[in-house]
């Protein structure tokens, strides 16, 4: 079990994974994330760390790269130069760039959050290689299979290797609602993925977000966000956004919980619901 595992376990309370990007980009820097400031990002993490409290510091990854190929149309032509599905995705996360600037992000990170775990969030290799298409051609990717998510992990393999000795303590894989699995078959797709994260020791986790996965467990994750448990050493429920506008949380009976704070609330209100969940908890 390594240290973000520890604290999503915490016994005798359930710790609280939140992600105010949105709303504190909202109400701190005019609704823009200053992405490709390492010293500005970092600051302003500070100031948002300052005000939610969260029990996993993370670095969301996929709207970087969405920003970086807005900022440069040689990377975004380079992107759609040929019409194969995963060549968006091979050229995205080969450019030196965004990559270096999530190395000096997580290494800022970790340096100002010595208290905290800190987690890598990514799409899943599925999810991302859509996305990489979409952002290079404009349009919904076609159907993918093994073979195009098998080149895709090991695309976000290679990725992930530059972040060895970042800090990091764990992984975190994100579907959409396109993207997710329906079986643990298909979860075993990303083994390159799950093979980098063994290999540093990182606590690897999935997100789910619909209810297309069919089996009753997840395979070889150390922790899963899900609608309904799956099985993993650890699980997490997700907040729902209805909740920070008042709506009731529900019981359950996951080890901690996972949110991201919308944007446009007023600070009163998200302190108030973050201090009904740790009530709770």
């Amino acid at each position: 079990m390594g240290r973000l595992l520890r604290c999503l376990a915490t016994s005798g309370r359930r710790p609280l994974w939140i992600d105010a990007t949105r709303f504190s980009a909202c109400l701190l820097t005019g609704g823009s994330v200053p992405w490709f400031d390492a010293a500005g990002f970092v600051a302003w993490r500070r100031q948002t760390q300052g005000l939610v409290k969260s029990d996993v510091v993370d670095l969301t990854v996929g709207p970087l790269f969405a920003a970086a190929v807005t900022a440069d149309p040689g990377l975004r032509a380079a992107m759609a130069g040929k019409r194969r599905i995963h060549i968006p995705l091979k050229v995205l996360l080969s450019a030196e760039m965004p990559r270096r600037q999530v190395r000096e992000l997580l290494e800022g990170l970790r340096g100002s959050f010595t208290q905290c775990a800190l987690a890598l969030v990514c799409p899943s290799p599925r999810a991302w290689l859509q996305d990489a298409f979409r952002l290079a051609h404009g349009e919904d990717a076609p159907p993918v299979g093994e073979d195009e998510v098998d080149s895709a992990t090991l695309y976000c393999a290679d990725f992930l290797r530059e972040f060895g000795s970042s800090g990091v303590d764990g992984i975190l894989l994100e579907e959409t609602q396109e993207s997710e699995p329906g079986s643990a078959g298909e979860v075993e797709w990303y083994r390159s993925v799950l093979n980098v994260g063994a290999h540093y020791g990182w606590d690897m986790g999935w997100r789910s977000v619909g209810d297309r996965y069919s089996d009753a467990q997840v395979p070889s994750f150390d922790y899963c966000i899900a609608p309904r448990p799956l099985g993993a050493e650890c699980s997490g429920i997700e907040i729902a956004e209805d909740y920070w506008r008042g709506a009731p949380m529900g019981n359950s009976t996951a080890d901690f919980y996972f949110g991201r704070v919308p944007p446009g609330l007023v600070p009163e209100v998200v302190l108030d619901r973050l201090a009904q969940l740790r009530s709770s908890a």
